[in-house]
């Protein structure tokens, strides 16, 4: 909130603010950790005793805020401080929700193996992996491709079960 930066302009502690306006040194604490929402008369207070315009608490605002945020900021903003504690720790929740499922780590897709390594391969199931599994970019291969394909597969798979 601005308060602490027009209240540091002016050389004062945040208990020469809370004698001025007239609340505790906590308040001040408070509204300048953004805990606690000023409301508007003491907001008026503040720019009195600080010198500044209240227009000085409200900058223009480029992007609209969207109306659920404004909604949100106009009850909120008439709650008594314990009700306005509740809203923030359930925002604080709801944030810390959102971010958990933000880096959640998603589980890598099981690979099932399409023949048996063990075994021979046999020129059908060579055939079925290349048709069903091997593809470039998402698009399917061309015949020519698959030929190619199907001829490396099978030079690899002889030379790691040294076959070859």
């Amino acid at each position: 909130m601005k308060i602490k930066e027009f209240r540091k302009n002016k050389k004062l502690t945040q208990q020469d603010l809370a004698d001025l306006v007239g609340v505790k040194n906590s308040a001040i604490s408070n509204y300048e950790q953004g805990t606690r929402i000023p409301k508007r008369d003491f907001l008026f207070r503040v720019a009195n005793a600080l010198g500044v315009s209240i227009d000085e608490f409200f900058p223009i605002q480029i992007e609209e805020t969207s109306s659920v945020l404004s909604e949100i900021n106009k009850i909120s903003s008439q709650l008594e401080e314990p009700r306005q504690k509740v809203v923030l720790d359930t925002a604080s929740s709801q944030l810390e929700e959102q971010e958990k499922a933000k880096r959640a780590v998603k589980p890598k897709p099981k690979v099932t193996p399409l023949f048996d390594i063990n075994s021979p391969l046999t020129d059908e199931e060579l055939q079925e992996a290349v048709d069903e599994a091997v593809a470039f970019d998402g698009v399917p291969l061309t015949d020519r491709e698959k030929e190619l394909y199907k001829h490396l597969l099978r030079e690899a798979w002889e030379e790691d079960h040294g076959r070859g």
